[in-house]
């Protein structure tokens, strides 16, 4: 009869769910503070209790699974509903991921290292074999990543829709590498417009009153400096040579005289 103890329990499922969420923030591109991963992890933990309880039928652990991925998603991010959906697919296709590859391992082993309860998974091994898969995980995911990123055109035309309260405008866009600018308080890309192109949203507003305002260092090849930055109601980036679009997290940076946005193409990804 295998024991299962508690504290060691929560504790991997602890672990395991916050690199899990920030998984998921990696893949949607979208920002996750450290404090609300955690808070996070913790209370989808909880969820790994279901373990001691009577064997429930598969299609109710099913349910389950994607009722528990539903609330922990909601948790970390919030309920935008914009980005919820690809959030909460990115997240569950990671739990898939990260099952399928604990059954495969586990197969391979004489005596097996993990016991299965109600879908819940207790990891029979000390914390420097679990530090040691968790390292292989994140390298498959960076190879995914330079996978992806090999992908990225830049060569299409697009269309940015910014709205900020009942304002929408469409900006030109262009797909630059280039552009790594990312905002040093939350990690969110950030998408370059000119103080021209931007103003009709503002309205006369002072940046400064603006959501998510804050001034970042952005580097040029020909200069570097300060530039301010503030978080709009939502942008959805437009393919013009297919008609795809698509809702992406990310701020405006007020910078330059071009009359495109720019940003970077990842997050068309």
């Amino acid at each position: 009869m295998p024991v299962i103890y508690i504290d060691v329990l929560l504790a991997q499922n602890l672990y395991i769910n916050y690199f899990l969420l920030r998984a998921c923030a990696h893949l949607s591109h979208t920002p996750l503070h450290r404090g609300r991963c955690l808070l996070a992890a913790l209370g989808s933990s909880l969820f790994s209790l279901c373990i001691f309880l009577p064997p429930i039928p598969l299609f109710l652990q099913f349910l389950c699974k994607l009722l528990f991925a539903a609330l922990s998603v909601t948790m970390a991010f919030g309920m935008h509903k914009t980005v919820w959906l690809c959030q909460f697919s990115w997240f569950f296709l990671c739990n898939f991921l990260l099952a399928g590859l604990l059954l495969a391992i586990g197969s391979c082993t004489r005596n097996g290292f993990a016991i299965w309860g109600n879908s819940i998974c207790y990891l029979d091994f000390s914390l420097i074999q679990l530090i040691l898969f968790t390292t292989i995980a994140y390298s498959l995911l960076h190879l995914f990543t330079i996978f992806r990123n090999r992908r990225l055109h830049t060569e299409n035309c697009y269309q940015i829709f910014i709205r900020l309260g009942e304002k929408t405008i469409r900006i030109p866009g262009l797909a630059d590498t280039g552009n790594n600018l990312i905002d040093t308080f939350s990690g969110t890309p950030v998408i370059v417009c000119s103080s021209s192109t931007i103003e009709p949203l503002l309205q006369n507003k002072p940046i400064t009153s603006l959501k998510g305002y804050r001034l970042i260092p952005c580097t040029t090849i020909n200069a570097q400096g300060l530039i301010p930055l503030f978080r709009p109601d939502e942008i959805c980036i437009q393919n013009c040579s297919t008609g795809k679009s698509r809702v992406t997290s990310a701020m405006i940076g007020i910078g330059g005289t071009q009359d495109h946005a720019i940003f970077h193409p990842r997050l068309i990804l």
